[in-house]
């Protein structure tokens, strides 16, 4: 059994900066991730573009994140540190290249002197009292266990904290969760065709131009107030993040195991549509799609604090906090309806320039366990807060944290719950967190 200070479960965007965090803050860590790769939902599902870094007039996710971000620019066929109208620095809806991505990750990871699993599975916990003291893991190389002092949950699902008998939330009222997508990558694209019809006809991100055409002719593949996101990720791809599947449970793998299917037979539907609608798209075809569907919403735990819509709305400013962050609520339906009614909140909660909330490093906490750590959308909260910060550059700034105070509890001796917050704020700040 190896030993470590922290282990970190999971690597997508909270746990690779978590890992990179407290490596880098002098704790001996290890980083275990299911698949053959680090990137979580950016990569495993195939998401086009990053959420804002920015609050409209400045960065307020930095350090580990925005160090993820400027790497993989570098790299990418925009090499794209372009000034946009309000004088920020490509921060917004920045495209993902998903192989580049991989490998600035890759290098940071190692360059932080984190130890890292891929192909390896978490599937049990023991306990000593309210503390993880060790854990089992299943790879090529068999059953395996490995100790530490502060244990990280960020597999996006709280599965270390439901392994080890931790309270948690799911879903809404009913039980039920956003739907899932299956995003795809389309090849054959003429991008400058697109853009020479975008710049006449007003055509947007969301393709409601093309989008209107289809649903006249009783066209379209999708429910009546779905959209259509995509994104140019190169001269002749596009990437795609549109089609819900509803009624899954993300925590039941029959249920995870049907969706995935229906999803890609949706996926020549949406094909289809692109191909008959939208000029540049006649000759596309499937690259790729995400080697997992797109779970927007799982567990989320019941925590030292609970972030609520009434934060989000009051933009709250908590003496603990260790994350800033502003995207609106963007919580997706659970069924597909015909006729939607209401206001859409993603619209009419935006924040106007300049405005944002912060998360509270009591969000991070579980109740029931002493030495655990959790960041990403399983944080402590209600579902309509939960659906702004559960997007990758919030889970960058809430894994920073999080590997901060494990190597600081590490250090210091002390509890997850009894560091001092405000030396963690300050360590934080030091290393270019928006605080």
């Amino acid at each position: 059994m190896e030993k470590y200070d922290v282990i970190v479960a999971g690597g997508g965007p909270a746990g690779v900066a978590a890992a990179i965090a407290a490596a880098e803050n002098g704790a001996k860590t290890l980083l275990i991730e299911k698949y053959g790769f680090l990137g979580g939902t950016p990569i495993n599902a195939s998401v086009p573009v990053f959420c804002p870094y920015s609050d409209k007039n400045k960065a307020i996710i930095g350090g580990i994140g925005i160090r993820i971000l400027r790497g993989m620019q570098k790299e990418t066929w925009r090499n794209p540190i372009q000034e946009k109208d309000n004088g920020l620095v490509d921060l917004d809806w920045v495209v993902i290249d998903p192989e580049v991505l991989k490998r600035v990750l890759d290098r940071m990871v190692s360059e932080s002197g984190a130890a890292l699993l891929l192909h390896t599975v978490v599937t049990g916990v023991e306990k000593e009292g309210d503390r993880i003291s060790r854990i089992t893991t299943y790879s090529k190389s068999g059953v395996q266990m490995y100790s530490a002092e502060c244990f990280i949950d960020c597999t996006g699902d709280a599965d270390l904290v439901g392994l080890a008998g931790g309270e948690y939330e799911l879903g809404d009222d009913a039980g039920k969760v956003q739907g899932l997508t299956l995003c795809m990558r389309l090849g054959g694209v003429d991008g400058e065709k697109f853009n020479e019809y975008k710049q006449v006809t007003d055509e947007d991100g969301n393709l409601h131009v093309a989008v209107a055409r289809a649903k006249a002719c009783g066209d379209f593949p999708l429910g009546e107030k779905e959209v259509a996101t995509f994104v140019l990720q190169n001269r002749d791809c596009a990437g795609v993040n549109f089609g819900h599947i509803y009624d899954v449970n993300p925590l039941d793998v029959k249920g995870l195991t049907a969706a995935e299917i229906s999803a890609r037979e949706k996926s020549l539907e949406l094909l289809d549509f692109f191909k008959k609608y939208v000029p540049g798209f006649e000759n596309s075809y499937i690259l790729s799609t995400g080697p997992a569907i797109g779970v927007r919403e799982s567990r989320r735990i019941v925590g030292e604090y609970r972030l609520t819509r009434q934060d989000y709305y009051e933009q709250r400013e908590f003496e603990d906090a260790i994350a800033r962050y502003a995207y609106p609520i963007d919580v997706h339906a659970v069924e597909q309806k015909k006729d939607p009614d209401g206001e859409d909140e993603f619209v009419s909660s935006a924040y106007p320039a300049g405005a944002s909330y912060t998360i509270p490093y009591r969000a991070l906490l579980p109740k029931q366990l002493s030495n655990v750590i959790v960041a990403g959308r399983s944080l402590a909260s209600d579902r309509a807060i939960n659906g702004s910060a559960r997007v990758a550059p919030a889970c960058f700034a809430m894994g920073q944290a999080a590997g901060t105070a494990a190597a600081l509890s590490v250090r210091d001796k002390v509890g997850v719950k009894n560091i001092d917050v405000s030396k963690l704020r300050q360590m934080l700040t030091e290393q270019g967190a928006c605080l």
